[in-house]
């Protein structure tokens, strides 16, 4: 198979050399489009001939441009084809060749198939590169680290420049001088942005919880008190994420709409922690209003009786007999219901485990001795 970018002559005035796309005739009115615009005419003046076929180009599929793109960064790694800042140079570089004027580029390719199909070849690939760039989402650009109120700072300065690149419009050589030239001397970005491509506020604050979470979970149970550690984590987390007085000094240059909203942020995110690291309260009880009471027939089991749930077991079994109304109870109660009556009427927990296993348990018979 034939490399992508081999030369090929089309005309006296049109040939591809050198991993650029050459027209005209004479050396006064020659121009030169390389990088991947070059690439792009090349592949499209030659899809649809045998030509294209030894070279396997195909690009009626998304894999098949995929394939394109791939093979001309490979045959291109030495002139640094592929970086996005040369990328962006020599297209710049190729829209000044035309002088800013695109209906040279439709002469050469012909008819508006052909044009359309190489200026779709070339907008696909510069919007792969940007996706490169700027990831999906920014917390892929700019890693969660803590406290919140630094990443949102450093996130907004990134996300302006995402944006930026998100909204070129790459068949605008205006559009493309200006990034180019950014680039070469990039100037720092004054006005951060806020508002993140892609994400809800909530999907924001909610990714930045799990993560930060997450990581006070894992370390605190690298520890064998990691409860303890984990109840100091949510004491700093609370502390850390709420104060971010630190980070205003930095915002004094900042627009007022800009400060407004990332006050906004950082009002929201402090409810947003505030409600998640709740102080713990401990669970009151509803009171159990106590139903039976010590008579002068029993005598109730003390919490020092030898064999104490031995003898709870005698003192139930014993009072049924006499006190239909504990028998009515006792019948229909679930067992920690009757617990909790019995520790009101003996003064002392009975636990319904051990009442259970008492329960259980078969009384011992005694046996007569006959001898």
């Amino acid at each position: 198979m034939k490399q992508l970018l081999a030369d090929y002559i089309f005309s006296d005035t049109l040939r591809y050399e050198n991993h650029r796309l050459i027209y005209g005739s004479t050396a006064e009115n020659r121009m030169e489009l390389g990088g991947f615009l070059g690439a792009a005419v090349l592949g499209a003046l030659l899809y649809g001939k045998d030509e294209s076929h030894e070279r396997n180009i195909i690009l009626n599929t998304s894999e098949g441009r995929k394939q394109f793109f791939k093979r001309y960064e490979d045959e291109t790694l030495q002139e640094n084809g592929g970086y996005f800042n040369a990328e962006v140079q020599t297209l710049s570089e190729a829209y000044i060749e035309l002088n800013g004027d695109l209906t040279c580029l439709f002469a050469i390719c012909g008819n508006e198939r052909l044009y359309d199909l190489a200026f779709g070849l070339m907008v696909d690939y510069m919007e792969m590169l940007v996706e490169e760039q700027v990831r999906e989402h920014i917390y892929d650009l700019v890693p969660w680290t803590q406290p919140f109120a630094q990443w949102l700072y450093d996130a907004g300065f990134v996300e302006t420049r995402r944006q930026h690149l998100l909204a070129i419009d790459w068949t605008d050589p205006a559009g493309v001088y200006a990034l180019a030239e950014f680039l070469r001397k990039p100037t720092e970005e004054t006005e951060p942005t806020f508002v993140f491509d892609g994400l809800s506020a909530d999907q924001v604050l909610n990714g930045y919880w799990e993560w930060l979470w997450n990581a006070a979970q894992t370390e605190a149970n690298l520890y064998p008190d990691f409860k303890v550690r984990l109840a100091e984590y949510k004491e700093k987390i609370l502390k850390d994420e709420t104060e971010w007085g630190f980070i205003k000094p930095e915002m004094k240059d900042f627009s007022p709409d800009r400060i407004n909203l990332f006050r906004e942020w950082m009002n929201q995110w402090t409810n947003f922690v505030k409600e998640k690291i709740k102080p713990e309260t401990p669970k009151q009880q509803k009171k159990e209003e106590q139903m039976f009471f010590p008579d002068n027939v029993l005598k109730c089991p003390t919490e020092d009786t030898k064999e104490k749930y031995a003898a709870t077991r005698e003192y139930i079994k014993e009072r049924v007999r006499y006190d239909k109304e504990f028998g009515k109870f006792v019948k229909n109660a679930s067992r920690a219901k009757l617990c909790r009556q019995l520790s009101l009427l003996f003064g002392w927990y009975v636990d319904p485990n051990s009442l259970r296993k008492s329960l259980l348990r078969s009384p011992k018979r005694k046996t007569k001795n006959y001898t």
